[in-house]
């Protein structure tokens, strides 16, 4: 067996997990506080009921409740003070994160403006890098099986100005708790379906290659890849499939539990760029690149792509370690197209002129991602990605 490098494992979240787990919000959330603001978006919980739904399990349990509703897809930094504001106004004791990642994401740094008092984009690494002292507790409550962000510190948050995307985290960015049942996720479209199950998939490959991958980071992302090669068609065909759904769900904790204990790499540095000027949702971003950047790096990182391609249904008879981790790719271009995302940056309205631009964004905004990326990547590798995808 190979040295084991070393490694840390944090983790202070309580996760809730299963079908009807939704019912133990209230018992969850009573030692946070009395009184909660949930964020959420305009349409889909109030659509399906679930919001009125978690407001009454709060309610019963003696939690007042405030309702912030204006979270959009690719959640912006003006949005998120305006949450702040609310939430002191009010006098909320924790926040509710409900929803997809944007969503979570947006509470998160809600609860570290709130409480630290600063502007969010300050918190990020190109707006000031200040690291928060304290922020509010946080319930997720996730309705997508994509983000992960119920058991990771991590939120993307983009500049209302300059478009910059980026993601920054905190041990105060933990959630406290987070209630994951499979149940919330069955009215989630197909489109949504395929784009959330498809970004837990690169969580998942991502920490897999990461040059800081660990034990339970590689053992939780190999179990995630095949679970999501499994039931995500299954899913899109048949969204009421409950068995699916739930594959799916625990398929995107771990991979969340993945970027807590390894991280992304440089696939997320190029896609942001892209969902940040472009407004395109984030799952699909990771398809148009992802092909082609593991084919860019597929040399330095074939023994671990051979292992993928295995989890993923490869040959029994298949054992050539080069033609295994060339397999890997073919078997992710086959599992975005079973879900309709065979996408490119062209069809995705990325002008070819914007490519450099995009690639030294990436850099500057992202940058810590390549590093941790096999390949030693520079800002012109990045580019000749982009050219790839296109």
């Amino acid at each position: 067996m190979k040295t084991i490098k070393n490694f840390d494992y944090f983790l202070p979240t309580r996760i809730s997990f299963g079908i009807g787990t939704l019912e133990r919000i209230g018992k969850l959330s009573k030692a946070l506080g009395k009184k909660a603001l949930i964020v959420t978006g305009k349409h889909s919980t109030k659509k399906t009921g679930l919001l009125d739904r978690v407001v009454k399990l709060l309610n019963n349990a003696g939690i007042e409740t405030v309702v912030f509703d204006e979270i959009v897809p690719n959640p912006i930094s003006s949005t998120v003070d305006k949450g702040a504001s609310v939430a002191n106004n009010a006098g909320c004791d924790f926040v509710v994160g409900l929803g997809g990642g944007s969503s979570i994401d947006s509470s998160k740094m809600i609860a570290v403006v709130a409480k630290d008092g600063e502007k969010c984009w300050e918190y990020t690494g190109v707006g000031g890098g200040r690291t928060p002292k304290t922020a509010l507790p946080i319930v997720a409550v996730p309705t997508t099986h994509g983000t992960g962000t119920e058991a990771d510190p991590f939120a993307v948050v983009t500049n209302s100005e300059t478009h910059e995307k980026v993601g920054v985290g905190f041990n105060q960015t933990f959630p406290a708790v987070s209630i994951v049942d499979p149940e919330v996720m069955v009215s989630l479209p197909p489109r949504q379906t395929a784009s959330t199950g498809m970004d837990a998939f690169y969580h998942s490959i991502e920490s897999y290659l990461n040059v800081n991958h660990q034990p339970t980071s590689d053992l939780l992302a190999l179990e995630a890849i095949s679970l999501i090669k499994h039931y995500l068609p299954i899913a899109y065909r048949n969204g009421e499939d409950i068995e699916a759904r739930t594959a799916l769900a625990w398929a995107s904790t771990a991979a969340g539990m993945c970027e807590t204990l390894s991280g992304c790499i440089a696939n997320h540095s190029l896609e942001h760029p892209v969902s940040g000027h472009y407004n395109v949702t984030h799952g699909v971003g990771l398809c148009a690149i992802g092909p082609s950047f593991f084919k860019y790096i597929r040399t330095h990182v074939k023994e671990r792509l051979a292992r993928v391609a295995k989890v993923m249904g490869a040959p029994e008879s298949m054992i050539n370690t080069d033609e295994l981790s060339q397999t890997a790719i073919v078997l992710l271009n086959r599992l975005q197209k079973s879900v309709d995302l065979d996408v490119s940056l062209e069809k995705l309205g990325v002008e070819r002129s914007m490519l450099k631009t995009l690639a030294s964004e990436a850099m500057k905004t992202m940058g810590d991602l390549v590093k941790v990326t096999p390949g030693n990547l520079k800002t012109e590798d990045l580019e000749k990605i982009y050219e790839m995808s296109y």
